[in-house]
């Protein structure tokens, strides 16, 4: 579905992605994981065709794509929008379809910014499942939500994939990600690791850089083993 060759970017006389090549096929589920400045959203904006490298290829297979932002922050808070106005820009045929599939169709005539930041985000999933795209980008997705908003989301996550959908999703939320994910790329300007969750060892590529997190992962891993 995506072919990237060696891509690098630069972006204020500043290398940020160095010859990074990776594919992402249908159905996949990718967690792209790394510190800040690793360069992941600028992976995200090469996908979405808003970033072109300075050398390398890119190739998307399909022009039908959905993308997550970080936060919910799309209308101005002046402009009462309503949730179903939100979610028919991104199709006004599938809109009441859309917030249906994320659990949202009671709350069509709401105006968007008295929703709470998890029930944004959700609607905001709407809004790109009403394009019926076949690959779906998130970044930082629930950032700012609270843990039972986040459980939700990820369980609409889980659901898309199940039904087929491929999701590319950037997230700080490591132990979550190895639970969610069917792949995971670690980046540092370049790729440190592609591969499966089962093959990923957090001990090699996390302390540097997710000191807190390893602490967890190497709790748990023990425990399993005590």
């Amino acid at each position: 579905m995506v072919d990237v060759d060696g891509a690098t970017v630069i972006l204020g006389g500043q290398t940020v992605v160095k010859g990074v090549s990776f594919c992402v096929h249908a159905g996949e589920f990718i967690g792209l994981i790394g510190p800040n400045g690793a360069g992941k959203t600028t992976l995200l904006r090469v996908l979405l065709g808003l970033q072109q490298p300075a050398s390398g290829d890119v190739r998307v297979a399909t022009k039908k794509i959905g993308y997550i932002p970080q936060r919910a922050a799309v209308h101005n808070s002046q402009v009462p929008v309503s949730v179903l106005e939100v979610v028919s820009l991104g199709s006004a045929t599938n809109a009441h379809q859309a917030l249906a599939e994320v659990g949202m169709a009671d709350m069509a005539a709401k105006p968007f910014t008295h929703l709470s930041g998890g029930q944004q985000q959700r609607v905001l999933i709407a809004k790109a499942l009403a394009g019926e795209p076949d690959l779906l980008i998130l970044d930082e997705p629930t950032t700012g939500i609270d843990e039972r908003s986040q459980k939700e989301f990820y369980d609409i996550l889980r659901r898309l994939q199940s039904k087929g959908m491929t999701l590319v999703m950037v997230s700080h939320d490591i132990e979550v990600v190895l639970q969610l994910v069917t792949r995971v790329i670690c980046v540092n300007g370049g790729i440190l690791y592609d591969g499966s969750v089962e093959h990923f060892e957090a001990d090699e590529y996390l302390p540097k850089f997710y000191a807190a997190q390893h602490r967890i992962l190497h709790h748990k891993h023990g425990a399993a083993h005590a």
